[in-house]
């Protein structure tokens, strides 16, 4: 037979969905297509919380980051893209996403606390002479998060200080060095992984948010043809506000040339999730592969399977 060439950035949209269970071949296959979309010209990054992808990330050449306490790669989560959108508010949109990050790093904030911290960030960034104008917003170096944790400390609210006294082991504690310093990892290699496997369990969900941040704030800077890969998606299914992070990327994907591909094996989890159906649903390529007779069912409601 002839060969076919099939180019998923010619669909509606790049981005895909792929269940399977554990074992059934899913990950050699994601893989496979990882390889040959670098072939055709595209940027893979990867968030693998396995380190399954460590040997194909050498082989290519590839930038592989082991994001832990002791690594010496750094993601800032007050980051910028410094790109201005007419219609978006850039600063707005970040401290939308710092929130729902402090959500998950702080265990959750009353409605008093998420507006108090609202008005730290807004706070943080003007210190930095970082305000609303875009103007404001590209060539000044973000603040970090030991700085909002000064301006928690100097308010006048308890409710501010008890934050702060929350969000101190991520400055001074155990977790020191991972999420509080400037970022120093480049997305120029033609594949990326960020490897989560040296990470406390509890600390995962919190670093596939700030990877994922961190990936969305920098391709927005030079658009090309990206492959974004997410392992075990369901980590971010567990709460709210980070399924609605990466269904937003999911739908706005297709703006910034890129490809969202969500793979997971506990798709009970992931489909139970509004956001999870929606991500489905803003997948022209869904890929099932051997499933759990668990998640059978699930499997066959959400695709109208017999």
């Amino acid at each position: 037979g002839s060969l076919v060439i099939f180019d998923r950035f010619s669909l509606e949209n790049a981005n895909s969905v792929v269940f399977a269970k554990s074992g059934s071949g899913k990950s050699y296959f994601v893989k496979l297509e990882a390889l040959r979309l670098l072939v055709f010209g595209a940027e893979v990054m990867i968030i693998d919380p396995e380190e399954e992808y460590r040997t194909l990330c050498e082989a290519v050449g590839g930038n592989y980051i082991d994001f832990s306490a002791n690594s010496t790669h750094k993601i800032n989560p007050f980051d910028l893209s410094g790109v201005a959108v007419e219609g978006e508010n850039e600063l707005g949109q970040k401290l939308i996403g710092l929130i729902t990050l402090l959500k998950l790093m702080l265990g959750g904030l009353t409605a008093s606390e998420e507006a108090i911290l609202d008005r730290a960030l807004i706070e943080t960034y003007r210190i930095k002479g970082i305000t609303t104008d875009p103007d404001t917003q590209s060539g000044i170096e973000p603040p970090v998060m030991e700085d909002l944790y000064k301006v928690l400390m100097g308010a006048s609210e308890p409710e501010a200080k008890g934050m702060a006294e929350r969000l101190e082991r991520f400055i001074k504690g155990s977790m020191t060095g991972i999420f509080d310093s400037q970022s120093n990892i480049n997305l120029d290699s033609k594949m990326t992984v960020f490897s989560t496997k040296h990470l406390e369990e509890a600390l995962r969900p919190i670093a596939f948010y700030l990877i994922l941040d961190f990936v969305w704030t920098r391709i927005r800077r030079d658009l090309k043809k990206r492959i974004l890969i997410v392992e075990e998606a369901w980590y971010l299914m567990q709460n709210e506000d980070s399924a609605r992070f990466i269904y937003g990327i999911a739908k706005r994907a297709r703006k910034y040339y890129l490809g969202l591909t969500t793979i997971s094996q506990d798709v009970d989890d992931f489909l139970s999730s509004e956001y999870g159906k929606a991500i489905v649903t803003n997948s022209s390529i869904q890929i099932l592969l051997k499933q759990h007779p668990a998640g059978i069912d699930k499997v066959a409601e959400t695709f109208y399977l017999s």
